[in-house]
């Protein structure tokens, strides 16, 4: 890696191209499969992109502008906390108190988009994935944003909890949002109600997957691993020798899960 900061998520819209990023607005390119890594963004550029884009705005935001002096003056502290891409092409990475950049040619340009977000305490962004048609953005304080396709604004989505998001998952038809306390919440209308999944679980929930015939996966930050079948409804806790903490889950072709945390990667099997 040609940094030496954390970095905190990944994703591969395709199996050769992918992305990472992580503290110090991070953000990492690799277009062979993982195997070498050049970056493309750092915190060092990010305010100096942000007072760019909003200078050339017709009516410039003061408060916008104000925000991109601050982060320039106080350097490149600030991170993304994750990444998606629908392609090759189009993505974006979110993270600490509102960060949020898109781009559309696989990262070369970045572009804010700050003021197209429902998020006026600026909030950190802890998670963003697509489910079906629906592009969520989860962080804290139990905010949950929604693309709205329309004006390509965010728009806040409520939800019953006020606690922390660390993540979403789900299918077309169903999305979880997961994260402290063991707390997940399901919306089978694309987040206009939302129903609590009762795991009997206090550990904040960390990570998730979807294996290819649809079960939904779960993991905890004390090393629980939880498996539904029937759309994340119910959770059944799948037995296991040594748990540890988990940080990230991935079903690979066998039939089981590959689980990392602090203690390093684990197989498993799942039923």
């Amino acid at each position: 890696m040609p940094v030496s900061s954390d970095l905190v998520a990944v994703q591969f819209p395709s199996p050769t191209q992918g992305w990472a990023v992580g503290h110090d607005g991070i953000v990492l390119h690799s277009d062979d499969n993982g195997e070498t890594w050049k970056r493309q963004l750092d915190g060092r550029q990010v305010g100096q992109i942000m007072l760019e884009h909003y200078q050339r705005q017709a009516v410039p935001d003061d408060a916008l502008l104000a925000e991109a002096q601050r982060m320039i003056d106080e350097g490149a502290d600030k991170p993304f906390l994750d990444v998606w891409f629908s392609d090759d092409k189009t993505g974006y990475v979110v993270g600490a108190f509102n960060l949020i950049f898109r781009t559309e040619d696989g990262g070369q340009t970045w572009a804010p988009l700050m003021e197209r977000t429902d998020n006026p305490g600026a909030l950190n962004f802890y998670g963003m994935r697509a489910i079906g048609d629906d592009l969520f953005i989860v962080g804290e304080q139990g905010l949950v944003l929604k693309l709205d396709p329309a004006t390509q604004r965010f728009v806040n989505v409520p939800t019953p909890y006020s606690g922390s998001y660390f993540g979403i998952t789900g299918k077309p038809g169903v999305v979880l949002v997961y994260g402290l306390r063991g707390n997940v919440y399901r919306s089978v209308d694309h987040g206009s109600n939302w129903d609590k999944v009762e795991l009997g679980l206090s550990s904040s929930i960390t990570a998730s997957t979807v294996t290819a015939d649809g079960r939904i996966i779960l993991v905890s930050q004390a090393g629980h691993v939880l498996v539904s079948a029937d759309d994340g409804a119910h959770f059944t806790q799948q037995p296991q020798t040594r748990p540890g903490p988990a940080a990230a889950v991935q079903t690979i072709a066998s039939g089981s899960v590959v689980v990392a945390g602090a203690q390093g990667l684990r197989q498993l099997p799942f039923e």
